[in-house]
């Protein structure tokens, strides 16, 4: 219910006084109702709406602008910041601006995001949406000009003691290669006479260039150490595994910390009754420490990689089984792989399994458990294939290699899924009925003699002769049918498009009603069969460098780029949640993508269109 204002207030009293009668009562009355009515009608009769601003249309690398949005009408649900592609990047995904302001009524709330130019080019920050007073609202995409230049550094030297509470981060490594595990370790020093009792973070955190594993600390218990010749107590508040995704300089952004503790006043250590008889001599405090930033020299990768080299970096070793291989034609024989190490699992990709002619293979199923705890990311990714072979005989599906790359003595180490032998029971996919005999009459009698007899009436014979072809038409009527029924069935290029771009909105539209890793999961999913549909490029998850290899021969890079863009936030929305962006802003920039892939001049002239939504911005 809307509260009066203390002027309206006040003025009840003297007005009742006044009044003395019935009349001035009922004037009252009704000036009470009027106003309740009024700021009653005054929020429903606002208008919902949102426009956006940035700061700047230019910036330069390193450098951050604002994208503020305004939304009138209520505070809004579903409000995040937009996804930010090309030479963009979002800063974090908690925004620097949320205001909420109520004016007669009309309640307004701005909010607003920091995003920092990371390479030269043309960055895009996609449509913003949200919900406010129960209605949809939509803001356009923004491009802004991102401009060469190098960002200010950033201090990366960490404290080595001073300070009676201070936190740093101590890497496993200084140095690494593209996709090897870097452990970091946030730890919190503090001198005895301070009992932290809880920490937490504040804000998120950045680290842009590499892939992240939150890890689980199996111990909390204090350690004493020695800084500087100071005795401090030490405790692991946080573990982060990082895995670098390209060559240069990996920068993590500084981490802060809230800390809730208790301190104990030191005049009271010679005491050794003081705990039991002066309990005010602890204090309880809330302290905010700030692990300072942190640099890794990142290298690529040596060159010399074999081709069934995908990116894999750590130690692996795979173990292989397989279902009885002898099965009736048409049966599945199902080939398990695990592949189980120290590394980034969650990213590994299939070995690739080439099947011989007569044998339908299914993307493989994927199974994965993720091992956080102790000092290293370890865990096991099962690949299922499903073989189904679809006539009778002795089929050989090859070794198939897969190759990681081991830094501990820096070389590509090669592990092989063994062959498979299927034999199926059944009629064979090439045998077919015999090919007719030439030589042979075309008439179902191969002998006749066949001479007009006196006497016997002209439309006999042609009762006759109708009769004997009435089989024949009827089976040209059965044959003409089943043919025309195989062509409307059959699979075409156009059929399977459009059945296939049918399947990709639907998934979209199902992606919107998720949320979390799976609203990304089945975002990545429609992405990925649109390009096998529309590029022949593969299903699975691939390296980045192997997907824009296969689109790079009808896909313009920029539109490349933006693709891959797209596919790393779904990335990041399943496996690094605490990075993701707003999955409907992925799913935006997702029909927004697919639908410029679509309108492509190839596209065009195989007429293989899928009707989605055109591209904003």
């Amino acid at each position: 219910m809307p509260t009066l204002s203390a002027r309206a207030v006040s003025a009840l009293p003297r007005l009742d006084a006044e009044a003395g009668g019935l009349a001035r009562g009922l004037a009252v009355v009704a000036f009470v109702l009027a106003l309740l009515v009024g700021g009653l009608a005054a929020p429903s009769a606002a208008a919902q709406s949102a426009a956006a601003t940035v700061s700047t249309q230019q910036v330069r690398v390193g450098e951050t602008l604002t994208y503020t949005v305004t939304l009138r009408g209520g505070r809004g649900r579903g409000v995040g910041p937009p996804l930010a592609t090309g030479g963009l990047q979002l800063v974090s995904q908690q925004p620097i601006l949320d205001v909420t302001t109520t004016i007669n009524g009309q309640t307004e709330r701005r909010v607003g995001w920091a995003y920092r130019g990371a390479r030269p080019g043309t960055g895009r920050i996609g449509q913003f949406r949200a919900e406010v007073g129960g209605q949809a609202v939509l803001v356009d995409a923004v491009s802004i000009t991102v401009r060469g230049g190098s960002a200010v550094p950033v201090p990366s030297a960490a404290p080595s003691g001073g300070g009676e509470l201070f936190v740093r981060a101590e890497p496993s490594r200084r140095t690494a290669v593209v996709g090897e595990q870097v452990m970091v370790d946030y730890v919190l020093y503090f001198e005895p006479q301070i009992q932290p009792r809880q920490t937490s973070p504040i804000g998120t955190w950045d680290a842009a260039g590499a892939w992240r594993e939150e890890m689980e600390i199996a111990s909390a218990y204090p350690r004493a150490t020695t800084l500087g010749g100071r005795p401090y107590e030490a405790v692991t508040i946080r573990r982060v595994a990082l895995f670098p995704t390209r060559s240069g300089t990996l920068e993590l952004a500084p981490m802060r910390f809230t800390v809730d503790l208790i301190r104990t006043d030191r005049s009271f250590s010679n005491d050794p009754f003081a705990p039991f008889f002066s309990p005010f001599n602890q204090r309880f405090e809330d302290r905010e420490v700030t692990a300072p930033a942190l640099s890794i020299d990142v290298s690529p990768l040596p060159d010399g990689a074999p081709p069934s080299f995908a990116g894999a970096v750590g130690q692996f070793e795979m173990t292989t089984t397989t279902d009885d291989a002898s099965v009736e034609a048409g049966d599945p024989v199902r080939v398990r792989v695990a592949l189980r190490g120290n590394g980034n699992v969650a990213t590994l990709e299939a070995p690739e399994l080439r099947v011989p002619p007569g044998v339908d293979a299914y993307d493989p199923n994927e199974d994965r458990e993720l091992l956080r705890t102790g000092t290293t990311f370890r865990g096991v990714k099962t690949f299922t294939y499903t073989l189904v072979p679809q006539g009778g005989g002795t089929f050989e599906v090859p070794a198939a290699p897969w190759t990681y790359y081991d830094p501990s003595d820096g070389q590509y180490k090669t592990l092989r899924v063994p062959p498979v032998e299927i034999v199926a029971e059944g009629e064979a996919l090439a045998e077919a009925a015999a090919p007719p005999d030439p030589n042979a009459p075309a008439a179902l009698l191969t002998s006749a003699d066949w001479q007009r007899q006196r006497g016997r009436p002209v439309w006999l014979w042609a009762v006759l002769g109708g009769g004997l072809a009435l089989p024949a038409i009827a089976a040209s009527l059965i044959l003409g049918a089943r043919a025309g029924h195989q062509r409307l069935t059959a699979e075409t290029p156009a059929k399977r498009s459009r059945r296939v771009g049918a399947d990709v909105r639907r998934q979209l539209a199902a992606a919107r009603a998720l949320d979390g890793p799976a609203a990304s999961e089945e975002t990545e999913r429609a992405v990925r069969a649109f390009l096998a549909d529309r590029f022949d490029a593969p299903v699975g998850p691939r390296s980045a460098e192997a997907l824009d290899r296969a689109l790079a021969p009808a896909v313009p890079g920029a539109l490349r780029q933006r693709t891959l863009d797209v596919l790393a936030a779904c990335a990041r929305g399943q496996f690094a949640p605490g990075l993701g962006d707003a999955h409907g802003a992925v799913i935006d920039e997702a029909e927004a993508v697919l639908a410029d892939l679509d309108a492509l001049p190839s596209a065009a002239a195989t007429r293989r269109r899928f009707a989605l939504p055109a591209s904003a911005g």
